[in-house]
């Protein structure tokens, strides 16, 4: 299969999965999306989570190398986190915010203020990050995100630990 052809399946299966995600909350969300994107996250800990407790520092990044406003076509993030997490519990629930950058640079910055939650379904840890855009395009507005994970390899999180995870990511931002 190409890549091209892989990358178009990843999308779609993204996709799909976000929208049974997204759809469980119903009609919480009456507003109208006006930017969905997909792409990858991942998340390094230094030191590498083991299945001891233990205090890390981690980095999230985020790249959407497909969105679907035009005038904001892509994005990134990085997010600099400190949180005591083992192979078992890869982040514990709790608030924060995180600003997206847009591949246009004429698209301001998008500060997301958020809760998140993690649970596992079918051996993935889904964390999802619920709650406003509080500055720059697309404020005021409300936006969810769900990144996916592969749980740890077990051998690993025994042994030396596990220093990087990654997986899918979807981003959908609601106007008011």
């Amino acid at each position: 299969m190409s890549r091209s052809r892989r990358f178009g399946a990843f999308l779609a299966a993204v996709l799909a999965a976000s929208s049974s995600v997204l759809g469980l909350a119903g009609s919480a969300h009456a507003e109208a999306a006006v930017q969905s994107c997909v792409g990858t996250w991942a998340v390094t800990y230094d030191p590498p989570i083991t299945n001891t407790p233990q205090l890390v520092s981690g980095v999230l990044t985020g790249t959407f190398p497909v969105c679907t406003d035009l005038q904001a076509f892509t994005a990134s993030y990085t997010q600099v986190f400190t949180d005591t997490v083992s192979c078992t519990t890869l982040l514990n629930a709790g608030s924060t915010s995180r600003t997206y950058q847009w591949g246009n640079p004429l698209a301001a910055p998008t500060t997301f203020t958020y809760n998140f939650t993690t649970t596992v379904v079918a051996g993935q840890v889904v964390v999802t990050n619920t709650g406003l855009i509080t500055a720059g395009r697309y404020a005021p507005g409300s936006a969810v995100q769900v990144a996916t994970l592969m749980t740890p390899n077990a051998l690993a999180c025994a042994g030396a630990g596990v220093g990087s995870l990654t997986g899918p990511t979807t981003l959908t931002i609601h106007s008011p």
